[in-house]
């Protein structure tokens, strides 16, 4: 078994060995796209991104395949030719009421006259009121207030029931580029004047429906489809439900969605359907194949009313830059009848995880290729090869409906990339491991004086520590009552009270010595005397005294004691000596103090 346990551990180093650079460069390439992936995310919610990322739909948009225009629908626009025709502007409601009648006898199924008549305009006004109340075909619109006492909004034709109006309004972006529709929409409240006259499109406590989706719920009516909102308020339209657009879809970023928005889906940029003028229908000039059965729009194509919108196929176009009015209602008009009737793609977006997944994807694509290819050409041109594919790939998705981010990851894997090369060269120039080398020194040098403070703090608060300084206190008073003692004495009785202390000790020390010495002495004689007993005696001189040579241990501990005393007698007769300059200076002291 232990054979099998070192040849595991032996093959798990082995991989460990192989393994950790690959490991080291997923590491860093994973660290750097969470960090520019959460970057990116963040200046998306700042709208940085956003008007980058709106060019790209417009882009797609125009490059997008035309379709063939809306036969169910027909559009009669008023020009500026008709204008000078007619002689008339704006036109009379008698023109008005006369385009109405002759459309009528073709038998359409829906007339949607975009032409405000909330004032008389020319003869005919009786005329026309009778008309647009009788005729159940015919649908007006009116214009929603902004909320200023300025602009109340205008009414729709008087006499026209409610439910045969809609709103004109549209909701355009940055740059008056027309991309949302509204479908349906609260006015705002009018503030700061309660004189301004009531109506329809400025009552706040109306729902109001837009003009396009009016034209078309009452067409699909027709084929046996009704409208339906859910618990949420969403949409639905048979089996088609139709999603709100929300703040960040797209590449939208914090955008103004109140009210019920789509994303216009565009048919075509030149015809969105089958188009006539009115002169050619006062004329009799339109087949009436045009008009039966269809949805007829009429309205303002002259630039001269300023009812025209930029829209993203005015990019780049030295001509016909705007769309009026009545064809934008139009293409939304399509787009609803095709998304219920032909399964025509309303556009969809991801969720938000989804997105965050794709641009982090593209930021490790990045980050790998970067890391893998050396070669600044190589690497340069196989950067614009991912780049292409990314766009194609958007692109792809944008035909089937979808619209993704594609500024947010083709920044990602730019800037992914050229962090992991900058860092790689920054590496290798030595600067790296020169400021990683000064950092740990910090790092060391800031926990060595940490580990320092730390070990003096549990020193000085251990009772040792308390103990010496307690002690130190006391030395320190008594050092300083000592030293104002002396100060107060004469320098003659001070300079020998300093040395006194000094001599005593000496004495003391030379004193223990002596006894040291003495019980030594005792000692050895005791020794001496039981091997003198057990061996042969020592010879005796004739003098009584031991051989030459030696000495008997009681002489030597006799002298001993002699010293002993005469230092004894000399350290009294100091201090004697000590006790009578006291007492004199004393009687001198008490004596100078009478005198004076």
């Amino acid at each position: 078994m232990s054979k099998i346990s070192n040849k595991i551990r032996s093959a798990a180093a082995q991989l460990s060995q192989m393994y950790k650079p690959s490991l080291a460069f997923a590491r860093s390439v994973l660290i750097a796209s969470a960090a520019v992936t959460l970057s990116l995310m963040g200046i998306r919610q700042l709208g940085i991104l956003a008007p980058v990322e709106l060019s790209a739909y417009d882009q797609m948009l125009r490059l997008r395949p035309e379709e063939q225009p809306d036969s169910r629908l027909l559009v009669v626009g008023i020009t500026e030719a008709d204008i000078q025709k007619l002689k008339q502007w704006p036109i009379s409601d008698r023109k008005i009421a006369e385009i109405l009648q002759k459309l009528e006898k073709m038998q359409p199924a829906l007339i949607g006259l975009d032409v405000l008549r909330d004032v008389p305009l020319g003869d005919g006004r009786e005329e026309l009121t009778k008309l647009l109340q009788k005729n159940a075909r015919i649908i007006g619109v009116c214009l929603v207030t902004d909320g200023s006492a300025d602009n109340p909004g205008s009414p729709p034709p008087p006499g026209m029931p409610e439910n045969r109006v809609g709103f004109a309004d549209f909701g355009v972006d940055a740059g008056g580029i027309l991309r949302r529709a509204l479908l349906f929409m609260k006015p705002p409240t009018i503030k700061g004047n309660s004189s301004v006259e009531k109506h329809l499109c400025n009552d706040d406590s109306q729902v109001l429906t837009s003009f396009n989706l009016q034209l078309a719920l009452r067409y699909l009516q027709g084929q046996k489809i009704s409208p339906k909102l859910d618990p949420d308020q969403s949409l639905w339209l048979g089996k088609t439900q139709f999603k709100q657009l929300k703040s960040n879809d797209g590449g939208y970023s914090n955008v103004d969605v109140r009210g019920y928005q789509i994303l216009i889906n565009y048919r075509s940029r030149r015809q969105v359907a089958n188009q006539v003028r009115i002169t050619d229908v006062l004329e009799g000039k339109v087949d009436p194949n045009l008009v039966k059965d269809k949805i007829v729009l009429i309205g303002y194509t002259t630039e001269s009313v300023k009812d025209f919108f930029y829209t993203p196929y005015s990019g780049r176009q030295q001509s016909k830059q705007f769309m009026p009015g009545i064809v934008a209602h139009a293409q939304v008009v399509s787009q609803i009848l095709s998304t219920v009737l032909d399964n025509r793609p309303l556009f969809w977006f991801w969720p938000e995880w989804a997105e965050i997944l794709w641009i982090s994807g593209w930021s490790i694509v990045g980050g790998t290729l970067a890391s893998r290819i050396a070669h600044p050409a190589k690497l340069a041109v196989t950067f614009g090869a991912m780049l292409s594919g990314c766009c194609a790939i958007v692109f792809g998705i944008f035909l089937l409906g979808g619209w993704v981010p594609v500024a947010a990851p083709a920044l990602a894997l730019i800037v992914t990339g050229g962090s992991i090369v900058s860092a790689d060269r920054f590496n290798k120039a030595g600067y790296g491991k020169a400021i990683s080398d000064r950092v740990k020194q910090a790092f060391k040098i800031e926990i060595d004086q940490a580990k320092k403070e730390q070990q003096v703090a549990e020193i000085t608060e251990s009772d040792f520590f308390k103990e010496l300084q307690q002690k130190k206190d006391k030395l320190r008073i008594s050092k300083k009552e000592t030293s104002e003692k002396a100060s107060s004495e004469p320098q003659e009785i001070t300079a020998g009270a300093a040395e006194l202390p000094q001599a005593e000790s000496q004495t003391d020390e030379y004193l223990a010595q002596l006894q040291e010495k003495a019980k030594q002495q005792k000692q050895r004689a005791a020794v001496t005397e039981s091997e003198s007993s057990s061996k042969t005696p020592v010879p005796i001189d004739a003098g009584g005294g031991a051989s030459s040579g030696e000495t008997k241990p009681d002489d030597e501990f006799s002298d001993l004691q002699a010293k002993a005393k005469q230092m004894r007698q000399r350290r009294s007769a100091e201090k004697r000596i000590k006790d009578e300059k006291i007492d004199s200076l004393t009687d001198k002291e008490d004596l100078g103090g009478k005198e004076e």
